[in-house]
């Protein structure tokens, strides 16, 4: 048993040692079935595990074609090296935005109960500093009768925001815009903010 579990296992997996082989003409066709079947699962299994592998962070090779053509394409527009780096630069940043776009899919799809828990979960940093957004949200975690209204009321608001990346140095600013500090520092009114500061909100009543 063990030599001809020994003889299954070196054919299986393509070494063939040589040391066992078939002698008569029955022996060769049944090596020979074995060495197709076995060729052909050895095959796909491994198939399978590259995939599994390949496919554990989908997000990671996403980001890695990205870059890839980046760097194509700064290399076929003779892009000057200082630009290069910003762009690389950005292109990382914008990692996180893209990833929390995908976030913001995935929440749309859940239960407008669970919607509200996990966007309240999510937000509760920024939405403290915007007064209307505060008295909402202090309903919707009330014993009101409305609360489940105006706990959708804030998820909309949250499904509905874009998130924009910015590079290093670039001026930004349009009226009427709330804007929220995901990630990173801006220096607004001579003073430094970073995550979680939120200006524009003067405009909401």
């Amino acid at each position: 048993y063990i030599m001809c579990i020994y003889f299954t296992s070196y054919t299986i997996t393509s070494l063939g040692y040589g040391d066992i082989g078939p002698v008569n003409i029955v022996e060769r066709i049944v090596c020979i079935i074995m060495i197709v079947i076995s060729g052909i699962s050895w095959a796909v299994v491994l198939g399978q595990v590259c995939g599994i592998i390949v496919n554990l962070d989908s997000d990671q090779q996403t980001f890695r074609t990205n870059m890839d053509e980046l760097n194509s394409m700064m290399s076929d527009r003779v892009l000057p090296g200082d630009m290069r780096q910003r762009l690389r630069s950005f292109f990382l940043s914008n990692k996180t935005a893209q990833r929390r776009m995908r976030h913001n899919r995935l929440i749309s799809c859940m239960s407008p109960g669970l919607q509200g828990e996990v966007v309240m979960s999510i937000n509760d940093r920024w939405i403290g500093h915007v007064s209307l957004l505060r008295q909402i949200q202090l309903i919707a975690k009330g014993p009101s009768k409305n609360a489940p209204a105006f706990a959708a009321f804030i998820v909309e608001i949250s499904l509905k925001m874009t998130s924009i990346v910015h590079a290093q140095q670039e001026l930004f600013g349009v009226p009427h815009v709330l804007y929220i500090v995901n990630r990173g520092l801006v220096s607004r009114q001579q003073r430094i903010i970073g995550t979680g500061s939120v200006w524009g909100q003067d405009f909401v009543p």
